[in-house]
């Protein structure tokens, strides 16, 4: 693709786009509903996760904890749970090991990721996540250790969609934005690549049918299926193809 030719440098998302964001964040929530209300209904714990999600797509999410605390009340709520389930569900998720920590590589991601790497492009993990959270990450999928830069809501003041992070990311790879693509399945990621200057590549991925009519709107260069659709696209920098 034309639009592409100047890129040299990779920029990814961490949740949704190379791990399973159902898998750390939703499935925390549902474990306590089924503990609580086995006999729950599922459709209507359905149309809490899509409320939750849609919430999620709407906000700055400057705030994780308070983020995390104010989204799980209003999906007890949309649930029709008790304003007591929600304190004895909040103390289940508080007990779960792996609330919110859990890490699931998608399927695809190791081998697309080293491919590229090995094509010559610089790669960037740029995530709303924390030092934390990417270092489990980082046990989970190796690759994430080549990468040449990472930058969590730790390095920088404010996360997306506002650009700090990506141009951070530019900065540290001494790189313009516009031979950059930000990669993620978000409309933060594509706000926040817009903003910086940055191409950008929407990922639609298992949760495409609640975000895709929001990424549209957001105009982003492209839109895949699955991250392994970038392969055929990114066969490599400038420089890397002369050789």
């Amino acid at each position: 693709m034309k639009s592409f030719q100047v890129v040299d440098s990779l920029f990814f998302d961490l949740d949704g786009t190379l791990t399973d964001l159902g898998t750390r964040w939703w499935m925390p929530f549902f474990r306590a509903v089924d503990k609580l209300k086995p006999d729950h209904d599922r459709e209507q714990r359905q149309i809490a996760f899509e409320k939750v999600l849609d919430r999620v797509m709407g906000t700055e999410m400057s705030s994780s904890k308070l983020l995390i605390l104010n989204i799980f009340f209003k999906a007890i709520k949309d649930s029709e749970m008790s304003f007591f389930d929600a304190i004895r569900a909040i103390r289940l998720v508080r007990k779960d090991p792996l609330a919110f920590k859990e890490l699931v590589p998608l399927d695809g991601v190791k081998e697309v990721l080293e491919t590229l790497h090995s094509r010559g492009y610089k790669l960037a993990l740029v995530t709303s996540a924390g030092d934390k959270t990417v270092n489990r990450a980082k046990a989970k999928l190796d690759i994430l250790n080549e990468f040449d830069v990472i930058v969590t809501r730790n390095t920088v003041k404010r996360i997306k969609p506002y650009p700090e992070p990506i141009l951070y990311a530019c900065e540290k790879l001494n790189k313009h934005p516009n031979t950059c693509v930000m990669i993620g399945d978000f409309p933060q990621d594509i706000q926040a690549g817009k903003q910086a200057g940055t191409k950008t590549v929407a990922i639609l991925g298992v949760n495409g049918k609640y975000t895709k009519e929001r990424l549209r709107k957001l105009e982003p260069d492209v839109t895949l299926n699955s991250i392994g659709e970038l392969l055929p696209i990114f066969l490599g920098p400038p420089e890397f193809s002369k050789i």
